[in-house]
């Protein structure tokens, strides 16, 4: 089986999650209502299926999942529509099956409270968050592609990712200001700035993974939280929901591809086998 995210053409109808067959191309056809045609997403990396015949039967436009195209694939952006129903599966396994639709994309449609647009500038890999926090993922996405291209000669991307928890930032701060020997940053100090959003496992794991961060660099991913303890060096404190969890080195599991493993068991933890540092 394989969990798809379904997005009828229909805006009365919502969007939904579905298992499906991954061999039964009947199902995948009886979604779109035709013969397939599929383009790949990025960042998160996914597949998009829809109705090859969209145009020629007349179909209504998918605007919900037009945006999602032009969002995550940039070379659609300004350009054709979808026409007719859909559906986003992961990316093809070894052996070409498709896959679960990406985590971070079923979090960000399905169980995210508050978004935020952030944009990357020409020529930087730091992302800007532009506005305050939007509602609906329809309008955030919406907003986010508005901005990329009216600004498109200044802007080198723009994405939409899920507004922390209210308070949790404060909290790792707070945790990482009494945590030896963070109060001795100065070049720069650390802050509430010192902390880096990544939107996919693999941003983090590239993030983290660049030798010669200074003391008190911090990334998080979801509600996990990465602050580097030791100038230029591989010494992390981790914290997940509001728990410390202890200090470990991160670029030895990167090397042995053991990185995306670790973060899922921490991801996976409740707060009192974190409290217990289970995970």
């Amino acid at each position: 089986m394989v969990q798809a995210i379904v997005v009828p053409a229909d805006l009365s109808e919502p969007i939904r999650l579905e298992q499906l067959e991954k061999h039964d191309a009947g199902a995948f056809r009886r979604i779109v209502g035709g013969r397939l045609e599929a383009v790949q997403l990025s960042d998160p990396a996914a597949g998009v299926y829809f109705n090859d015949e969209g145009k020629l039967q007349e179909l209504p436009i998918n605007h919900r999942l037009t945006m999602l195209l032009r969002m995550h694939n940039k070379l659609f952006r300004g350009e054709d529509v979808i026409m007719g129903s859909g559906l986003i599966v992961g990316p093809p396994d070894h052996e070409g099956d498709d896959q679960d639709a990406p985590a971070e994309l079923v979090k960000l449609l399905f169980n995210t409270a508050e978004y935020r647009v952030q944009a990357r500038k020409a020529g930087t890999r730091s992302w800007h968050t532009t506005l305050g926090t939007v509602l609906e993922w329809t309008d955030a996405y919406r907003l986010a592609l508005k901005i990329g291209l009216e600004w498109r000669n200044v802007i080198a991307d723009v994405r939409v990712v899920p507004e922390l928890p209210a308070g949790l930032l404060d909290t790792w701060y707070e945790i990482g200001s009494v945590t030896p020997p963070l109060h001795d940053a100065v070049d720069p100090p650390f802050s509430k700035d010192s902390f880096i959003g990544c939107f996919t496992l693999a941003e983090l794991e590239e993030r983290v993974g660049e030798c010669w961060w200074v003391l008190g660099t911090a990334f998080y991913y979801r509600d996990a939280c990465f602050i580097c303890m030791e100038e230029g060096g591989d010494d992390w404190l981790v914290i997940r929901h509001d728990v410390a969890v202890g200090r470990t080195a991160l670029w030895p599991r990167i090397k042995a591809s053991e990185f995306s493993k670790f973060v899922a068991r921490l991801l996976a933890a409740t707060k009192e086998q974190c409290l217990r540092m289970e995970y």
